[in-house]
């Protein structure tokens, strides 16, 4: 993206849009726990295969694909009192006295010539690092690094893969060199029918000073990000934990391919993230979603990209692109501030785009999702019997933007969008767009100084108790998905395009298995140990496993849930599924360890019966009588109980639908609100069950 100003669609909504990039990273580094010892790093030097990860692509779409392998500068903080370095390739170098700070980003162009054409398959390998010889382009970093929010990018029209790669295959790009004896990008010649060709695998560093070098928001491109290693933080002593890939796949931003996401490891146990929807049904659903017109150029129920008219062939820009579609933060982010493709202020980079802009002509998912929210958070609060769930991040987001007009704020300097208007607060759009991407009014380099954490705080933390509102991200959460959990239909959902991508496909939507939203824990980031990813773009051809990943498992919250965890199997046999409130083990867990499945009070109706099911397939049942959601926060969700060996649970909460069930009559009961003395301490409300029968 063209930076246009010090927010908006330039800089810093590039970095936050690599958001679960970012948070893949960070995970990552959590993965392995802080207490965690270190292992030392694969000597890349002497070409170690462990240095190296495959990247696999298979085209199951009808056309050419053009894929980019990005690898992305690292300016965070590192050892050695490094304020701006790499950690990862502090360790990966086993060198903790260089920050190794990298300053530009890498592509990889695969194929850019003859790209990736139907049924074919691509397979590079990608090393951890790489070192350059800056003799000859002393701009260059040093050492770029693969592996931490490496990023990847698919096209499928070469018109809109030249709007970079002509740039930087020109005379004024910047293609590297290779030092002497550094690993080297390659292709994998172990795979049969890999159509990589060696002589056409461009390794550039993007110029930030070059116009076009960068890929720019106008070109149409599906973008899914890794890390492929676990490191600690610096806080946690920074240790290298494993050599993991950490992924998932990210829609935060738009919809534009259908790629399905897969690790390669021995016995290729884990499915698919993503999803092997055919390239025509997808966009069909996409195209009835937005209501846009058969030639793309109007749309009545969501916004779509602009693939502009060329004034000159009288054709389309990207003539063999089709529909995508940005997310309500990006949605809301153009109309905060609109942008132009080339400077053109007849080309809007979305439409549509009404003039004179009036929000009342603004397609009717977008003016819905404007307007309930105003019903929702303001008195009398109409049309909204949802209100509860709006009001508490309402007074989050005024508090947050409070604190960037006191701290933040220049009258004269700060970008016009942020302005108050006559209610202290800025306009809807803007407004609407922190919400959408649930982030802080925190704008960095407003009036040419940094807004920090110290000048406008993070947004509040589930772990924090009522009185500093961490049940606003619980709520936040729960309205995302209020289509599916709290009822809401039509133009009183939060955000439609959440239910776009987790609908039912039986429901005209995707269901794809990707973040929705900067937060969404409807979906799971993954972490496993491989050799490296498979991408199938548009089905499942390729994909040795062909099942979807399951979906994550509700989340217990310590001060707003209750949890039932069923104990971690021992032996041979582990816990296959589970079903909330039903008779039936419907959904998969992630793992047969099982998991502790968050119950919200508010929601969740009793009795409740839940209902696992082993990997032997028997069935396991447990009924909780009843929740408590009234008086104020922390509920009392249970009456005050502690589990004794003579009685495990409350009677009066926990019922055996079985009495002889020598399995559920051990299961043990914990209610314990929060203690006056001690009003920091998370109240608990917990069952834990007996592992599944050897």
């Amino acid at each position: 993206m063209q930076a246009k100003s010090n927010f908006g669609t330039g800089g810093w909504l590039r970095a936050a849009l690599a958001g679960a990039a970012l948070a893949a990273a960070a995970l990552a580094a959590s993965a392995g726990g802080s207490a965690a010892a270190g292992i030392k790093p694969p000597n890349c030097a002497a070409g170690a295969s462990t240095c190296f990860k495959e990247v696999r692509i298979v085209n199951n779409t009808d056309g050419t694909i053009f894929p980019i392998i990005q690898a992305s500068r690292q300016l965070t903080e590192a050892l050695g009192g490094c304020a701006v370095g790499d950690i990862w390739l502090q360790r990966a170098l086993n060198n903790t006295k260089e920050c190794f700070r990298v300053n530009s980003d890498y592509y990889v162009y695969i194929n850019p010539k003859t790209g990736v054409k139907k049924g074919e398959t691509v397979s590079v390998l990608l090393p951890w690092w790489t070192k350059l010889d800056k003799s000859r382009r002393p701009k260059a970093d040093l050492y770029v690094d693969w592996w931490r929010a490496g990023r990847i990018y698919f096209f499928d029209d070469q018109i809109a893969l030249n709007d970079s790669y002509k740039v930087n295959a020109s005379r004024k790009g910047e293609p590297i060199d290779y030092a002497t004896g550094s690993p080297q990008i390659k292709c994998n010649s172990a795979l049969k029918n890999n159509v990589c060709k060696a002589a056409d695998l461009a390794v550039v560093r993007v110029v930030d000073s070059l116009p076009g070098s960068a890929i720019n928001n106008k070109s149409p491109f599906q973008l899914n990000e890794w890390t492929f290693a676990s490191v600690d933080s610096v806080g946690d002593g920074g240790q290298l934990v494993n050599l993991n890939l950490n992924y998932n796949v990210s829609n935060v931003d738009q919809l534009y391919l259908p790629v399905a996401m897969e690790p390669i490891k021995p016995g290729f146990d884990v499915g698919y993230m993503g999803s092997t929807m055919n390239l025509k049904d997808w966009r069909a659903r996409l195209v009835k979603f937005t209501g846009a017109n058969a030639a793309q150029t109007a749309t009545t129920k969501w916004p779509i990209y602009n693939n502009p008219i060329d004034p000159k062939t009288k054709k389309k820009r990207y003539p063999n692109a089709g529909i995508r579609v940005p997310s309500a933060l990006i949605a809301m982010n153009f109309y905060m501030e609109p942008t132009y493709i080339d400077a053109n202020v007849k080309q809007p980079e979305i439409i549509p785009l009404p003039r004179p802009y009036n929000r009342a002509k603004l397609p009717s998912g977008i003016s819905n999702l404007m307007q309930n929210w105003v019903s929702c958070t303001t008195k009398p609060y109409k049309n909204c019997p949802l209100k509860d769930w709006y009001v508490p991040i309402k007074t989050s987001f005024d508090r947050s933007y409070a604190a960037y007009l006191k701290n933040c704020w220049d009258a004269k300097k700060s970008p016009p969008y942020m302005k108050p208007g006559a209610d202290k607060l800025p306009k809807l759009e803007t407004y609407l767009r922190f919400v959408q991407g649930w982030v802080p009014f925190r704008v960095d380099q407003v009036a040419g100084k940094a807004c920090t954490p110290a000048n406008v705080p993070d947004l509040p933390l589930t772990e924090q108790p009522p009185n500093k509102l961490g049940y606003t991200t619980v709520n936040y959460m729960k309205l995302q998905y209020d289509w599916a959990q709290l009822g809401a239909r039509g133009a009183r959902i939060f955000n439609p395009y959440t239910q776009l991508m987790h609908g039912k496909v039986a429901d005209g939507f995707i269901d794809t298995s990707s973040y929705a939203f900067s937060i969404d824990d409807h979906e799971s980031f993954q972490t496993h140990p491989g050799s490296g990813l498979i991408f199938a773009v548009g089905g499942s051809n390729g994909l040795p496993n062909k099942k979807k990943v399951p979906p994550a498992v509700p989340t217990y919250y310590k001060w707003y849930t209750a949890g039932i965890t069923p104990a971690e199997p021992t032996g041979a046999v582990g816990w296959k599924s589970y079903g909330i409130c039903k008779d039936e083990a419907d959904t998969d867990f992630p793992t047969p360890k099982g998991q502790t499945i968050g119950l919200n009070p508010g929601t969740t109706p009793s009795p409740c019966t839940i209902t696992f099911r082993d990997t032997k397939n028997r069935k396991y049942q447990v009924k909780i009588l009843k929740f408590s959601a009234t008086g104020t926060m922390p509920y009392q969700i249970w009456p005050q109980f502690q589990s004794t060996g003579q009685k495990p649970f409350d009677p009066r909460i926990v019922a055996c639908p079985n009495p002889k069930d020598d399995w559920c009559k051990y299961t043990n009961e914990t209610a314990l609100r929060v203690n006056s003395q001690d009003p920091d301490k998370a109240p608990q409300f917990t069952l834990s069950t007996r592992a599944p029968k050897p």
